[in-house]
């Protein structure tokens, strides 16, 4: 099938679905996958739609609040639930939570609950997300190979990824070191087989409000800008790389 006619079907579409792999975007940097065997694994859980279902594997890139926050762990945790976090972020900032959390380092592979992860470099130029304090996951599973960014601008250590089905990567920031366009460039040389943009707020959503009383907020969409990624659409035109657009699903917070 051509570059791009397969947009047409899944813009703006609830779920994305790859040989029974089902994934859904529901806000921020949160997607959940769901295996044909059942497995369910969420990456960096702060957004939730109603019900969610509880977790098996729970990844987590950084400790920054809108990619990691415990009342969102312990929302879909259970006993058989494992986490796997990015050791010195999650060790220095979230050590309240660290029961039964596996950490992983860059460069590290493990396996758990029948997942292959391997971490990887996640960082931008300047801003927060400093090298070193945060990564991204290569996730193997179903057959499938999956790129989760975190969030990282674009470096050259996981230009070279190859033989990537589904780029799950962050497109935008609040202070505009992650930007859109320099990401798509970045991940055509990449050339997964799919592209799902995440962590951005999307046009439709409801505009943040700061409480009265808050010094700090928790709310995701403080740490990311609104933005379209039906903009993206002539960039892929002619790409090897499959655009698709997702809904967000998920309630933000109140």
């Amino acid at each position: 099938m051509p570059a791009g006619i397969l947009l047409c079907y899944l813009k703006a579409m609830e779920h994305f679905e790859l040989n029974g792999v089902r994934y859904e975007w529901l806000g921020q940097s949160t997607v959940r996958v769901t295996t044909p065997e059942g497995l369910i694994l969420y990456t960096d859980p702060v957004i939730f739609d109603d019900n969610p279902p509880s977790a098996d594997l729970i990844l987590i890139t950084h400790h920054h609040v809108d990619h990691c926050l415990p009342e969102g762990v312990e929302r879909i945790r259970t006993e058989r639930t494992r986490v796997v976090a990015f050791r010195e972020s999650y060790l220095n900032y979230c050590v309240m939570d660290i029961k039964k959390v596996r950490t992983i380092r860059i460069g590290e592979t493990m396996e758990t609950k029948g997942v292959r992860l391997t971490g990887l470099p996640a960082y931008t130029e300047r801003g927060f997300h400093i090298r070193g304090e945060g990564c991204g996951f290569l996730i193997e599973l179903s057959g499938q190979r999956i790129y989760f960014s975190g969030d990282t601008g674009p470096i050259r250590e996981t230009e070279e990824l190859r033989d990537v089905d589904v780029a799950m990567v962050s497109v935008c920031d609040n202070i505009d070191v992650i930007k859109p366009l320099e990401i798509a460039e970045w991940i055509k040389k990449m050339a997964p087989g799919f592209f799902i943009p995440i962590h951005y707020t999307p046009p439709y959503a409801e505009e943040p409000t700061l409480k009265e009383d808050m010094f700090a907020t928790k709310d995701p969409r403080f740490f990311t800008s609104r933005y379209n990624p039906e903009e993206l659409i002539p960039v892929f035109k002619d790409s090897q790389t499959e655009l698709v657009i997702l809904r967000m699903l998920g309630s933000l917070p109140g």
